[in-house]
Parts: structure tokens; C-alpha cells; sequence
């Protein structure tokens, strides 16, 4: 093969190697929409949602009536096999934490899901979200908290932030039933 034919044929190459991977991209001026984060249809029902990073989990269901959240509640909490639960909590013999322990850790995820409690509209929800999501410290979260040393540290600023991606989780996923 010649070289000018040879680099006839690599140009080529390189011009449609070009042009394939160009294909879908869009000018870097085009505005698509104005949608806003995050794209949530806040539809009266209840929304379930979880968090799971192998030894913590998490499972929410939230209500909501006209944007607002009227209801939550915990479906299933549990940390290292163990299931956390105010009334009866399953703990194996020689657990490091006591039952005491384990029902004040469970309280405390009750009380901080129950912050978002009469939130109304996406920005009201994303704020109390971003309280729970982020260090609580000064914010409402941390007053409605009330934090307990119940475990030699704040389970419910600790856990807050899952228990916020669990909600997210559930708007994210929509309407479980109306």
C-alpha cells in the first residue's frame, strides 16, 4: 500500500471516528426545560421509601393530603442484625447495647422522622430533608430531636441522614397507593 493511500485511509478513519462520537451531543448553549430538582409528584397517598448499606436499614412509608405531609411512620429499622423496635426489640445474647438502649436508639428514629411532620410543598420538604441529611446542629431538627445519650452518642443525629434517604427514596420512587 502507498503512503498517500495509507494516509488517505487513517484520515478517513479518524474523520468518521470523529463524527460517530459526536453523534448526540448537544451545543453546549441548549437549554433543556426549566426543570427544577427535585422533580417530585407530591400526589395525595402514601410513599414508601428505604435506606440500605448492608448493616443498617431503614424502611419508611410517608402520607401526604395536599402537599403536606400528614403522616409517617417506620415499617422496619435495623442495625447489625439487630431489629431496633420501642416495644419489643429482638436483641441476641451478649448484644453490646441494652434493651434500654436499643428502645431510646428507636425512639430516636421516631422523633426524627416525625420532623417532617406538617412540612408542605417540595421547598418546605427538601429544607427539613436537608436538616436531617446534614449535621442537625442548629437547626429545628436538632430541638425537635432532643438527643439522649442513650448509646454514648447521638443516635438520632447519627441516623437522621438515613432515615432522610429513605424519604427521598419514597418521593423519588412516586405514589405507592393512593
Amino acid at each position: 500500500m502507498s503512503k498517500k493511500l495509507l494516509s488517505l485511509t487513517l484520515s478517513m478513519v479518524l474523520v468518521a471516528g470523529l463524527v460517530f462520537s459526536m453523534v448526540g451531543c448537544a451545543p453546549e448553549e441548549e437549554v433543556v426545560g426549566e426543570a427544577t430538582w427535585p422533580v417530585w409528584d407530591l400526589r395525595d397517598g402514601d410513599y414508601r421509601g428505604h435506606f440500605d448499606d448492608r448493616e443498617h436499614n431503614v424502611s419508611v412509608q410517608i402520607t401526604l393530603e395536599n402537599e403536606e405531609i400528614v403522616d409517617v411512620s417506620l415499617r422496619w429499622k435495623q442495625y447489625d442484625g439487630v431489629v431496633y423496635d420501642t416495644e419489643d426489640p429482638e436483641i441476641p445474647e451478649g448484644y453490646v447495647f441494652t434493651e434500654d438502649q436499643i428502645i431510646g436508639i428507636a425512639e430516636q428514629y421516631e422523633t426524627a422522622l416525625e420532623y417532617l411532620m406538617g412540612a408542605q410543598g417540595k421547598e418546605e420538604i427538601v429544607e427539613r430533608l436537608e436538616h436531617m441529611e446534614g449535621n442537625p446542629g442548629g437547626t429545628p431538627l436538632e430541638e425537635a430531636i432532643e438527643p439522649a445519650d442513650v448509646d454514648g452518642f447521638s443516635g438520632a443525629t447519627i441516623r437522621s441522614g438515613k432515615l432522610g434517604s429513605a424519604v427521598r427514596d419514597a418521593f423519588n420512587r412516586g405514589l405507592y397507593r393512593e
